[in-house]
């Protein structure tokens, strides 16, 4: 690759993180502890009271994403309350699709105007283009991303996992897009 081209998916699939407040905060469940350590942060700054963490079964590990998840989150101090799972999910559609009936049927949208999505760096611009397409104008989307895998996206392209990760999200946005999955930003 050039690095003209490096840096145009470098652009195009790393989106900016935001820290500020939202009336909830979205997460993408994982196996990985990163996440963790993120919603940990942003809770404690007060900057949501609810965490909405999505994630069914995880395919390496056959643990629940979301209960895992919200177990360690629980073990740090974070009010279980303030957590809601959606723990069916298989991947990120389903975790934006049945998150949306969760959201609907726990707290309903009157008083949900901004969605922050805590995901992965790299998954950034596929998550907030999969919310985009499935929760409409309703809310305000941006994310809150953690660095993952050793890389980040200065680095990506001279490291192995980065490239085989990043340059994966590069090949599922076009095809995604044209299934009606997701929405361009």
């Amino acid at each position: 690759m050039t690095s003209q081209e490096i840096s145009a998916i470098t652009d195009y699939i790393f989106i900016g993180s935001r820290l500020e407040p939202a009336d909830l905060a979205f997460v993408f469940g994982t196996r990985l502890a990163e996440p963790i350590i993120k919603i940990k942060e942003v809770y404690d700054a007060g900057l949501v009271k609810r965490i909405l963490i999505s994630g069914g079964i995880n395919r390496h590990t056959g643990r629940n994403e979301a209960q895992d998840m919200a177990a360690a989150l629980i073990g740090l101090g974070v009010v279980a309350e303030h957590l809601i799972l959606e723990d069916k999910s298989t991947n990120s559609l389903e975790n934006v699709l049945f998150s949306r009936s969760v959201i609907e049927q726990v707290l309903g949208w009157a008083d949900i105007k901004r969605i922050a999505v805590i995901c992965k760096h790299y998954h950034s611009r596929r998550a907030l283009m999969t919310l985009k397409k499935h929760f409409l104008d309703r809310v305000e989307l941006f994310a809150i991303t953690y660095d993952v895998l050793g890389f980040n996206r200065n680095d990506w392209s001279v490291s192995e996992v980065g490239r085989e990760k990043v340059l994966a999200e590069w090949e599922k946005i076009p095809r995604y897009l044209a299934r009606g999955d997701i929405a361009e930003l």
